[in-house]
């Protein structure tokens, strides 16, 4: 049985009395004003669209950015480029990219019914298609992220929506790692262990002015110490790198310095040994604690003899963190012109990509389960990298259009979900035949579409929640002497009920 639909303009009864739900009066210019006040392009999309332009413009955005992004990037030249032994004959990159997306989107529900969904089979069997997925290089998937990102900032340059540097006149990059959940036992040699099989790992570049992850470095071997890694991150003059204490490593902090880059790292003091080049000195206050600044000279350890000068940021922190520290150490290359309580304030912003890979993993299906094999693993988390891009493409866009703060408080959830149930039935109503070729337009044009949509989404109904402070959890009994317990007697032990005499 269906549920029954509740229309929001029509009064109703409840307790005996007629009420109208309240709903926020709309906008100027949002809704049916949008169609009028929209650029010369939207007048492209098809008129049957306008109920969804309506009730759902995330929905159409949705839509016109991965078409843009993806009809723009060139796989076969990327395929041909980073193919490491593999051919193409029936299926291309495109096919494995537009499934796994449709699977981590939310789309369809399985690899398979993504194959399905898209006729796939017209061409070649399923199982051909998983021995091309499981032998894709993971170079091909590092090469789609890296250069789908790109097309999906020039969308959030175009539009307006670059958030400011978290130090100003640097651009600012993120290296975080992730490892992949244990995968199901149906590979052969995965079924005589209780053990979680994981599929692979990655380190991820994260740019926090944009929201989107640059670069993606795959490893198929999930035992691989991740500093091993480092040698593959790319580094460019200009930027800075905010890295966490495990990322602290001279090697590397030194090649970002030689390149003409800069660095902002919590100190290891296994891997960062220093000596002290001047006193400490205090500069101020910062919301967390005290801050102290002092000169130290490092060894290279890769040209003996020749010593870096550098400077030490402490900051004494009003309350220990959750580990007991009681005062944070960060090791920077940052010119003097860079103040001690900037840096500490940017260190931590460094957790935003860590609520980017929490979004990943609970919206965007960034691990699946079924897919054993690491290299299908592997590619299955970058396309869900491109969904985030997508994701954040869209935020952008909020930005511009609802102003930074109320943009920061719109629900990931209430956008993914929204997008996930409307889009494969405005995809049925409107097939891809009778969409307009967006990638033959210029980003400044269709960041000014999506700018015009956006300002027709009623963000007050997408807000998240705030949750108060955790509860302790309860002491729990190991149920050896009580196997099982009725719900009902505790519950009315809770109240303070008394059992009834028996007799």
């Amino acid at each position: 049985m269906s549920p029954e639909l509740i229309d929001l303009d029509r009064p109703t009864k409840r307790r005996g009395r007629t009420s109208k739900p309240a709903v926020p009066p709309p906008r100027p210019g949002t809704r049916l004003d949008l169609l009028d006040l929209a650029p010369p392009c939207i007048a492209a999309l098809p008129a049957i669209l306008n109920p969804c332009i309506e009730e759902s413009p995330a929905t159409v955005m949705t839509r016109i950015t991965l078409d843009w992004v993806l009809q723009g990037t060139p796989f076969d030249l990327l395929f041909e480029r980073s193919a490491e032994g593999e051919y193409t004959r029936e299926f291309t990159l495109e096919h494995l990219v537009l499934v796994m997306l449709d699977v981590v989107c939310g789309f369809h529900p399985s690899t398979r019914s993504a194959f399905l969904g898209r006729q796939l089979q017209l061409i070649a069997s399923l199982s051909a298609f998983y021995g091309k997925l499981n032998r894709l290089s993971p170079t091909i998937t590092a090469e789609v992220v890296r250069h789908t990102a790109m097309r999906c900032r020039d969308l959030i340059a175009g539009a307006g929506g670059l958030l400011p540097e978290p130090i100003a006149g640097y651009s600012a990059r993120i290296l975080d790692g992730n490892v992949l959940a244990g995968t199901d036992h149906r590979l052969i040699p995965t079924r005589d262990t209780r053990s979680a099989c994981l599929p692979g790992k990655s380190l991820a570049i994260y740019e926090p002015a944009s929201g989107l992850i640059l670069d993606l470095i795959p490893e198929e071997n999930a035992h691989t110490q991740e500093r091993d890694l480092l040698k593959e991150v790319p580094v460019s003059a200009g930027e800075v790198g905010i890295l966490d204490r495990n990322w602290c490593v001279r090697t590397f902090l030194f090649r970002i310095a030689r390149a003409g880059g800069f660095f902002l790292a919590r100190r290891h003091q296994t891997t960062l040994p220093y000596e002290p080049a001047g006193p400490r000195k205090s500069r101020g206050r910062c919301p967390s604690g005290k801050v102290h600044e002092q000169e130290i000279l490092v060894d290279d350890p890769e040209e003996p003899g020749l010593r870096h000068r550098l400077r030490l940021i402490i900051l004494e922190l009003d309350e220990p963190t959750r580990e007991g520290e009681t005062a944070i150490v960060l090791v920077t290359n940052l010119p003097e012109t860079v103040s001690a309580i900037d840096g500490c304030a940017a260190d931590r912003g460094r957790w935003g990509i860590e609520g980017h890979f929490q979004v990943r993993t609970d919206l965007l299906n960034c691990e699946i389960p079924e897919l054993g094999y690491p290299r299908a693993a592997l590619f299955a988390f970058g396309m869900s990298a491109v969904a985030g891009n997508a994701l954040a493409v869209l935020k952008g866009c909020l930005r511009v259009e609802h102003g930074r703060e109320m943009a920061a408080e719109v629900s990931d959830y209430a956008v993914v979900t929204e997008v996930a149930r409307i889009y494969p039935g405005m995809m049925t109503a409107v097939p891809p035949r009778l969409w307009p070729k967006m990638s033959d337009r210029p980003a400044q044009e269709v960041a000014e579409l999506l700018n015009a949509l956006a300002a027709g989404i009623s963000v007050e109904w997408m807000l998240r929640v705030r949750r108060g402070p955790k509860k302790k959890k309860p002491q729990r009994s190991q149920g050896k002497q009580y196997h099982h317990r009725a719900t009902k007697k505790l519950l009315d032990a809770a109240r303070g009920k008394r059992p009834p005499r028996a007799g």
